[in-house]
């Protein structure tokens, strides 16, 4: 019985062609490491860097539904705000927040890599939070 190859390509190596075993357990896309080192699969990304990204997001999602819930009473209560105001400026707030992924994956794409991007903007937050729990205890 002959079978038809058309359909499904087959490679076939040389003797002369072998392909070493660091090749294989490369990551194949011409990734590098800071010192320009050739990156292993093994070595990378994996369940560390997913949990750093699980974690960011949990705490972005908690303090977007806790901003949300009691923007409205802030913005009416303490800064005199009319409730059709306030309701404006929460929207408007949502908007920019929904759109604000956007700017970060273009940042991302073009300039700073998804890596970079990460740890800068966690980086950003982590700093502007620390900043208001300390504005709002100690002043």
């Amino acid at each position: 019985m002959e079978v038809d190859h058309s359909s499904h390509p087959v490679v076939l190596l040389e003797m002369d062609e072998m392909i070493s075993t660091d090749a294989l357990l490369d990551v194949g896309d011409g990734s590098v490491d800071l010192h320009g080192r050739s990156v292993k699969r093994a070595h990378t990304g994996r369940w560390k860097a997913s949990l750093f990204i699980i974690g960011v997001e949990i705490a972005e999602r908690l303090a977007y539904a806790g901003i949300l819930s009691n923007l409205v009473t802030y913005l009416t209560d303490v800064m005199h705000e009319s409730t059709a105001a306030a309701a404006k400026n929460v929207n408007v707030w949502s908007g920019v927040a929904s759109m604000l992924p956007f700017v970060g994956a273009f940042v991302a794409d073009s300039y700073l890599g998804r890596y970079w991007t990460i740890t800068l903007s966690s980086i950003i937050y982590l700093m502007v939070s620390i900043f208001l729990f300390f504005f709002k205890c100690f002043l």
